[in-house]
């Protein structure tokens, strides 16, 4: 093959195969909803997910509620924000 042709993806054969599609946001970034902003220079994130109850076969919601940072005050509720996680305990 020609450097042209390794350059484009789509001209060697088995890629999809081998590799992975790249991450939309790379790992450790949540994009979630702001709650909160009832403190100062600080917001509530809330990140919702849903199970499924085995025995009823239903979704069930469960919501977590982060706080992050917000210097400057720029994020308002109802925003979409992207935090960045640090550390994870």
């Amino acid at each position: 093959l020609s450097n042209e042709e390794l350059i484009d993806p789509t001209t060697i054969t088995g890629q999809d195969l081998v590799h992975k599609k790249p991450r939309k946001f790379p790992k450790g970034v949540l994009v979630r909803m702001v709650v909160s902003d009832k403190m100062n220079k600080t917001i509530n994130v809330a990140m919702d997910r849903y199970r499924i109850v085995p025995k009823y076969r239903k979704r069930r919601k469960y919501t977590r509620k982060f706080m992050a940072r917000n210097k400057k005050e720029a994020a308002k509720c109802g925003d979409m924000v992207v935090m960045i996680v640090l550390s994870q305990n």
